[in-house]
């Protein structure tokens, strides 16, 4: 892969401490020696961008520097800098070269700068390496923040973007080569105009990060593959067990697909909770499974689901043939075909009915909740009540411990179901993060659990049509399907 800066391009954003490694490296004594500089990254990460800003400052600094390790070359007279991208594909012709190379470089420092895939095994040239350098310094790269990640988006639009812009480049979590798909998509299909400011003009996912996306899952395994449409189609978060059922494997057999997966990029991983990278890569994925699938796969996971609460609360009271009919048992006689379509309930305290003659157009809008089936989607017979998260038919009103919940803890917990981290559930409900974090303790230890994983099962078994998507205009509306 071409690893040399091409005119104009952009300047590197994010990579500060990387490019002060670079830097250290180059200043360091010159004598004769091997310094390896690994950059290790999933699939977009900006591998093969750091290896040719390497090239760079390495050239500035007047050290020589070659890329690839294949061709004919003489004796080094001065500091020697290499660059090899993707040295997981490597194979012994490439540690042959290498061998072929050492002699040349016996007098000279030299900075093997290489890029590879985080996950993949070790390839015959990295283990040669590994007997070359004297010493190694190992990067990991990561996401880039918000403020580089608004950077990037400013530097290829020509423009700083707007709020709007930049709440939109901030939902694909820092993830370059899709900040860079998205800027150039939204150029190309004329949704952004160019003044002062980047605006945003015509929301919705450009199809070069559509592309970008299909182009990840099709570079998967196919289980892996698979794996990924069945829980796009269930929900921002993984549910183990749930996936499991679907697939038709034992779960000990879906760990190599999971950790693929996230070596691709595609999902994160926070201790226990396992999620989508980011939601328009979710809703890209969900584009490709066909809409008779899904409706498919949810009713599957709406039997599931319905089990695991059974199985949860038979001995709650109220649940059927126990002492008093309660939530639960309206939540069980809930035919699975108005199951599929619940979810979707007025967020917040209880509202009333609108006043008459309100036009349609101009009533206030519907919040999006995973807590409480709709009125028209409760069994035939039972009152709908009151249209709020505490109301008789809501799945999540029958979770023991819900009631002692305050208005403010349940608003942190459907956002925390909803997949936001602290800091967004904290900018959605104008609290701190350390408040947040103070509620969802207070959440866990009222419903006896111990993690946001364990809540977001407990609310998707109370409640069978949680892992639909919450029926909220996101940032990218008219996106995928």
């Amino acid at each position: 892969m071409n690893t040399v800066l091409k005119a104009g391009t952009p300047p590197l954003r994010g990579r500060s401490a990387e490019v002060s490694a670079l830097r250290e490296a180059l200043r360091s004594p010159r004598r004769p020696g091997s310094l390896h500089m690994s950059f290790e990254g999933a699939p977009g990460m900006g591998k093969s961008r750091l290896l040719a800003e390497a090239g760079a400052v390495a050239e500035a600094s007047g050290a020589e520097v070659i890329r690839g390790l294949h061709g004919s070359h003489g004796v080094f007279d001065r500091p020697l800098v290499v660059l090899l991208d993707d040295t997981h594909r490597s194979d012994t012709a490439d540690a042959r070269a290498l061998a072929a190379l050492r002699p040349s470089t016996a007098n000279v420092p030299v900075v093997w700068c290489t890029g590879r895939r985080c996950g993949s095994p070790s390839s015959p040239l990295e283990s040669a390496l590994e007997s070359v350098a004297v010493s190694r310094r190992s990067f990991r790269l990561g996401a880039l923040d918000d403020r580089a990640a608004q950077e990037m988006v400013g530097d290829l639009l020509g423009a700083r973007p707007d709020a709007a812009l930049a709440r939109a480049a901030a939902s694909l979590s820092g993830h370059p080569r899709a900040l860079r798909a998205f800027a150039e998509g939204l150029m190309e299909e004329g949704r952004v105009e160019v003044g002062a400011a980047a605006c945003l003009t015509r929301p919705g996912i450009p199809e070069r990060l559509g592309d970008l996306v299909r182009r990840y899952v099709q570079d998967c395994s196919r289980p892996c593959a698979t794996m990924l449409l069945v829980a796009s189609t269930l929900g921002m978060h993984l549910i183990f067990g749930e996936l499991a059922e679907i697939l038709g494997a034992k779960p000990s057999c879906l760990l190599p697909d999971l950790q693929e997966a996230v070596f691709s990029g595609l999902l994160s991983q926070d201790g226990d909770d396992v999620k989508f990278a980011n939601e328009p890569f979710r809703d890209i994925i969900r584009g490709m499974v066909p809409a008779a699938a899904r409706a498919a796969i949810r009713e599957q996971a709406d039997h599931y689901r319905a089990r695991q609460f059974e199985e949860a609360f038979a001995g709650s009271p109220g649940f059927p043939g126990n002492a008093a009919p309660g939530p639960a048992a309206v939540l069980l006689r809930t035919p699975p075909t108005h199951r599929t379509a619940g979810g979707v309930v007025l967020s917040g305290p209880c509202r009333g009915p609108e006043p008459a003659g309100v036009p349609a157009d101009r009533r206030a809008p519907a919040v999006a909740s995973v807590f409480a089936p709709r009125a028209a989607d409760t069994a035939p017979g039972v009152p709908a009540g009151p249209r709020c998260a505490e109301s008789a038919g809501s799945g999540a009103a029958a979770i023991p411990g819900w009631e002692r919940l305050t208005e403010k803890q349940v608003a942190a917990a459907e956002l925390a179901v909803e997949g936001m981290t602290n800091k967004e559930i904290a900018a959605r409900l104008h609290l701190s993060p350390h408040t947040v974090n103070y509620h969802l303790r207070k959440i866990f230890r009222a419903l006896s659990i111990r993690s946001r994983t364990e809540l977001i099962r407990l609310v998707h078994a109370a409640s069978p049509a949680a892992g639909l998507r919450p029926a909220r205009e996101g940032l990218f509306p008219g996106g995928a399907a």
